[in-house]
């Protein structure tokens, strides 16, 4: 059983999280609630924990201060970031301490339990003594990675597919032309259009025609998930 604190000072907060959390309940269990981080702190000291969830800002110690420490003093549970602290700088400074996720509230069921998935799948994975081939690592580290790779091939770049991907899961089932996409994803139309043919070869987007566009008929997509 994963044993797992909430630091977080919102107490409404905390109780959503903790229910989330016990939907698990077959292998994850609430060891503690704190409402700071020298009270977590205090507590990981003595007793073991496995997974953190990790509120920025908090009294007496905020989420910066608590990880570094957590972090200088040795300790490796893993830390899920659940805050409003969105700026970029955080963000990066965070994953550089060991951070594995980061939900920005207002999280969302489904994003919460996809986190708490992919902790207890890496968990699962790191039990034992085999030796990963890169795609069996790949896929336990870097699903969305993985993912990509195995769109891949055609010269189709996997950090390239995954950043036209996230736009288009953004907007699943609307209908984009390539106007439309280059507005939002900063890449020429050449190189849009190579993409758009390959997922729609993948059955990932449907592809179709605006005949209506008052000019010359537009190409349009539409993004019917992976």
């Amino acid at each position: 059983m994963y044993q797992v604190i909430i630091v977080e000072d919102d107490p409404m907060v905390s109780e959503i999280e903790k229910q989330y959390v016990e939907h698990n309940s077959d292998k994850m269990a609430i060891a503690g609630i704190f409402h700071n981080g020298q009270d977590a702190l205090d507590f990981i000291r003595s007793n073991p924990v496995d997974l953190i969830m990790l509120d920025y800002y908090m009294p007496v110690m905020d989420g910066r201060s608590f990880l570094t420490t957590l972090r200088a003093e040795g300790y490796m549970a893993e830390v899920i970031m659940v805050t409003a602290a969105s700026e970029a700088s955080h963000v990066g400074e965070l994953y550089a301490y060991g951070v594995s996720d980061y939900l920005i509230k207002p999280f969302d069921y489904t994003r919460f339990q996809t986190s708490l998935k992919r902790f207890l799948s890496r968990r699962e994975a790191f039990s034992g003594d085999k030796a990963f081939n890169q795609e069996e690592l790949d896929r336990v580290i870097s699903p969305d990675v993985q993912r990509g790779l195995r769109l891949m091939d055609k010269g189709i770049h996997p950090v390239t597919l995954e950043l036209i991907c996230s736009f288009l899961r953004e907007h699943k089932n609307e209908r984009l032309s390539i106007d439309d996409l280059a507005k939002n994803v900063a890449l020429s139309r050449v190189t849009l259009r190579r993409y758009m043919n390959y997922l729609i070869d993948k059955n990932y987007v449907i592809g179709g025609v605006d005949y209506y566009t008052g000019g010359r008929p537009s190409a349009m997509y539409t993004y019917i998930g992976d």
